[in-house]
């Protein structure tokens, strides 16, 4: 490997550095039950992303009221249930250790809210490593708005020319673009290669590995 390709990289956590997709749905049907809305697994999945009001009424149709109601039951379930169960994404502690051992500044941009993101890298055991943990209550405005990515930038001190976000949304690739990040890079599973594309992202890769080996200097 070479000379960094950055000086920070921001990450998503959902889907891009953790496998928390099964177990953020599993507590939305739950929750939703509760209100008297059921709704599948299946469904939920793809709609994973936006805010999670959002997504109830997209699914269920309910007012802002019933939805924000629906989204404190989600956090009440999956913060005292469901978080602790979730993996890593395979990759995600090696591209954590080589970019922190390359002295990459490294920043977590989240729609969880901070307390969700900051107890998600403590349930994976990288505490210390994120000089920055935003939150959609952090900062103006969550992603997509750049704001989410210049908040956590601000806090490392790194120009967006001199950054890269990673995620695996368009709610990250526009977050990214917008910003005027130099590397807006799309992980495939949740959406394709080529709807993160048409989103804003410079690169699209497939795992992890393969994003380290951009980011620390690698060819790619």
């Amino acid at each position: 490997m070479g000379t960094p390709a950055v000086r920070a990289a921001l990450f998503d956590l959902d889907g891009t550095l953790v496998d928390s997709l099964p177990t953020i749905a599993e507590a939305t049907v739950e929750a939703f039950a509760r209100h008297g809305h059921p709704v599948t697994i299946e469904a939920v999945l793809p709609r994973i992303g936006p805010p999670m009001e959002v997504v109830a009424r997209e699914l269920t149709g309910v007012g802002t009221e019933e939805s924000q109601a629906m989204y404190t039951s989600y956090q009440d379930l999956y913060y005292t249930e469901y978080i602790q169960r979730t993996p890593p994404n395979p990759g995600a502690h090696a591209l954590v250790d080589a970019l922190s051992a390359a002295g990459v500044a490294l920043g977590v941009v989240t729609n969880k809210n901070e307390f969700g993101g900051r107890l998600m890298v403590t349930v994976q055991g990288w505490d210390g490593r994120f000089g920055s943990i935003v939150g959609r209550d952090t900062a103006s405005h969550p992603k997509p708005s750049p704001e989410a990515a210049l908040f956590a930038l601000r806090a490392l001190d790194v120009l967006p020319a001199e950054a890269a976000l990673v995620g695996d949304t368009e709610f990250d690739m526009n977050c990214g673009r917008d910003a005027g990040l130099a590397y807006v890079i799309g992980i495939t599973g949740a959406r394709t290669a080529a709807h993160l594309r048409a989103e804003g992202a410079t690169h699209v890769f497939d795992t992890l590995a393969e994003v380290g080996t951009l980011l620390l200097g690698g060819v790619a």
